[in-house]
């Protein structure tokens, strides 16, 4: 049978309750995301560590303390997502057709090969591929390929993200991993060798915490 949600109405009672705290210094508790963006260097990077500082431009990351969440509040942890800031490569290809071409996809499909690592007071909490991280946004929408073709000419553009650019698609505890205030944190993203894109060059990563942040009201 399928599931029937009641539409429910807050009375006038509770809405002022849920913006006047009952007692000094009572928490709420709202849907957060921080997000933090880091440079992969081709051909050098090997290992990338996030939340480690405030950046200065709010769109790049929203940190309010390096490496920690500030008193006095406590941030409990359900999606972890990595999206890989690529944009459309295009390449003109003199080769044999069969011969594989290189690209945007082409690099995302190395990237996420490497490791996520979640490290709360130098303890791991979470680790796993940065493949089951999926973004969960990034662009999506059709490639356009033009050009006249030969037996020996392949044209390509190409455009790639870390999973399906549906807000769904993201790693899911099945549960909850709570940060307290004051307590160093980082997030790292580790490869084996450094990956040397083509035709792209240094690109942005950005790697998200969602969840709910609890802080005082007033």
């Amino acid at each position: 049978m399928a599931q029937v949600r009641h539409k429910q109405v807050k009375t006038w009672g509770q809405l002022q309750r849920s913006i006047a705290p009952m007692l000094p210094g009572e928490p709420e508790r709202i849907p957060w995301t921080w997000f933090d963006s880091v440079t992969y260097v081709s051909g050098t990077t090997t290992t990338l560590d996030f939340f480690q500082t405030v950046q200065t431009d709010r769109v790049l990351g929203n940190m309010q303390a390096a490496g920690q969440i500030p008193a006095p509040m406590y941030f409990d942890l359900h999606h972890i997502g990595v999206h890989f800031d690529f944009g459309p490569s295009g390449l003109a290809v003199a080769a044999t057709i069969a011969a594989p071409l290189l690209g945007a996809l082409n690099d995302i499909a190395g990237l996420i090969e490497g490791t996520l690592r979640l490290d709360i007071a130098q303890k791991t909490y979470h680790e796993t591929k940065i493949g089951l991280c999926p973004a969960g946004y990034g662009p999506n929408g059709p490639i356009a390929i033009a050009g006249t073709y030969t037996a020996t000419d392949g044209d390509q553009i190409q455009q790639g993200t870390n999973g399906v650019p549906d807000l769904r698609n993201r790693n899911n505890f099945w549960g909850d991993i709570t940060l307290p205030h004051n307590q160093n944190f980082l997030v790292r993203l580790n490869w084996t060798s450094a990956l040397t894109f083509t035709p792209n060059t240094n690109t942005a990563i950005v790697v998200y915490l969602d969840g709910y942040l609890y802080r005082r009201v007033l």
